[in-house]
């Protein structure tokens, strides 16, 4: 999830806008990532790599704001991000897609940023679109969105103890002792042989529980 967190470290948050073109031609190796891409829409790494050709495309098509006289290179990095995660998140199979464009439209647009994540739960039912969407959104500095966006598709979490173990976290963040604990116990209970992630779990949950004793 390395370029979500990119996405996230990113001041600007611009509306989705139209497709950005340059001059130059698409190369082979874009081709080729485009054609995994289209075979599996979820594919990280093709989807990480193409991200970088479509950034550095960007780059080549920015100029200065004439107000700043700096160039506004994220802006169309983003929006050019944007276009390429829209185009494959049309398919019925892609929940990646889906993520991004929800984490580029969080503070544009936080309902349709959510309605992104909650298709995106609905597409992946084993619980890993759930860890990146619960991640996201805190890395997005905001742990409580977290906290009921994992709870509301806890089946999910409970399937998945990394995308549990992000709404615990979330919890934790928030000051929300009990409840971390409370989804703890739950998640032990659903997922008792993954006990080397239920055990740092718990050592977490037990040393905030000991600060506020």
């Amino acid at each position: 999830m390395s370029w979500l967190r990119r996405l996230g470290e990113r001041e600007s948050r611009p509306a989705p806008a139209e497709r950005v073109l340059t001059h130059r031609e698409s190369t082979p190796a874009e081709h080729e990532l485009r054609e995994q891409l289209a075979h599996d829409p979820n594919d990280e790494a093709a989807f990480d790599a193409l991200v970088e050709i479509v950034r550095e495309r960007a780059d080549e098509g920015t100029h200065l704001d004439p107000l700043t006289a700096a160039p506004e290179t994220p802006v169309a990095q983003d929006h050019a991000v944007w276009a390429l995660a829209e185009e494959l998140a049309g398919q019925p199979r892609a929940w990646l897609p889906l993520i991004v464009l929800a984490r580029l439209s969080l503070e544009a647009d936080h309902e349709s940023a959510m309605r992104r994540l909650h298709l995106a739960c609905e597409r992946e039912t084993t619980g890993l679109a759930l860890t990146h969407a619960v991640a996201m959104l805190r890395d997005a500095d905001a742990p409580a969105e977290a906290i009921a966006f994992g709870v509301s598709h806890w089946e999910l979490a409970s399937r998945d103890p990394e995308a549990g173990g992000e709404v615990v976290l979330a919890a934790l963040e928030t000051g929300r002792i009990e409840e971390a604990r409370r989804l703890l116990d739950s998640l032990e209970a659903t997922t008792p042989a993954l006990s080397a992630r239920i055990g740092d779990l718990n050592r977490l949950v037990e040393a905030a529980e000991d600060r506020t004793a």
